[in-house]
């Protein structure tokens, strides 16, 4: 028994570890406090770098959010892009992934997201007309890699430029696998439990010596 509650300490902080660390800061938008049921302008957001046009930070506001409260439209007034960059590897293979919805009754024609990685760019597949009362969220993710130790993530609008446009949230940047570049550090939760399972294995150490 001894053994295998050991073991399970072990294994616990390992598993934890090897979960994918996204690279990208404020990925979901959270940064920025939104009351339920408001939308603002935003001309700078955490993390991020965003265009002239601005964007548009909602919460539960004509959709309710993929992964936490809030999420972003590209769409202001005209179309508009974010952009972050942050240290890669040369060489390295990442993925890239986030979800995103056409807004609710609006024409496909005015939804529509770009992305584009270090040198490689294109298109996030177009979705089918939302009829919905809400968001209704596709997750696309694709594999990008590094061509130089400092790489650039950019993601805009780009369909009709009308004030109506698609929702974005939860943007990730990570090594396939789950492990980590060298500018990625463990989350509070996997140091957590990896402590807790040291301290474990020290504990049933002493009680064997007992």
């Amino acid at each position: 028994m001894k053994k295998l509650l050991a073991a399970a300490l072990l294994t616990a902080p390992l598993l934890a570890l090897a979960s994918p660390v996204n690279l990208l800061s404020n990925g979901s938008f959270e940064a920025t406090p939104q009351g339920a049921g408001t939308w603002s302008r935003q001309s700078t957001l955490p993390g991020w770098v965003v265009a002239a046009n601005q964007a548009e930070l909602r919460n539960d506001v004509a959709g309710k959010a993929s992964q936490g409260v809030n999420y972003l439209e590209l769409d202001v007034d005209n179309n508009s892009l974010i952009s972050q960059t942050i240290s890669t590897l040369l060489g390295q293979w990442y993925e890239l992934s986030f979800d995103y919805s056409n807004r609710s009754g609006v024409a496909v024609s005015s939804n529509g997201l770009g992305w584009s990685f270090g040198g490689a760019s294109g298109l996030a597949p177009v979705l089918a007309y939302n009829g919905s009362s809400g968001n209704q969220w596709s997750h696309f993710s694709i594999l990008v890699q590094a061509t130089g130790t400092s790489s650039t993530l950019s993601l805009w609008a780009t369909g009709t430029s009308d004030s109506l446009g698609s929702s974005l949230d939860n943007v990730s940047l990570n090594t396939p696998g789950g492990s980590s570049a060298s500018t990625a550090v463990p989350e509070p939760q996997s140091l957590a439990l990896m402590l807790a399972g040291l301290a474990g294995m020290l504990f049933v150490s002493r009680r064997r010596r007992a």
